[in-house]
């Protein structure tokens, strides 16, 4: 069994604010309406949870649209790892497994 993983919505303006202060974190940018973003959430809050995943924050894209433009959002769901105030690697499509989602956080190194 895994600890149940929470991950927080976050504004625009708070993802900013993260990316200005040079936090090591996660986004993570969906719709409540994509049908591959309702399908993958329960593996990416399993595997956040399994690895203990701390850093992770989501934003809804169908209520702050710009932001696909603003950020070069290819579709939804799509997982971008920040690190010292800049997007560092990202992975975008859903129906990913547990375990793709987990070695996605091993690969970037920032699974605590």
């Amino acid at each position: 069994m895994f600890k149940t993983a929470q991950i927080p919505d976050i504004t625009p303006n708070q993802l900013q604010q993260m990316i200005d202060d040079g936090e090591n974190f996660y986004v993570y940018f969906y719709s409540p309406t994509c049908v591959q973003c309702i399908e993958s959430e329960p593996k990416l809050i399993q595997a956040v949870g399994e690895l203990m995943i701390k850093k992770i924050v989501k934003v809804d894209l169908q209520r702050f649209e710009y932001l696909r433009k603003d950020l070069q959002i290819q579709g939804t769901p799509s997982i971008f790892v920040y690190r010292n105030h800049k997007m560092i690697k990202g992975i975008t499509g859903g129906f990913k497994t547990v375990d793709e989602y987990k070695n996605f956080f091993r690969e970037t190194g920032e699974t605590s």
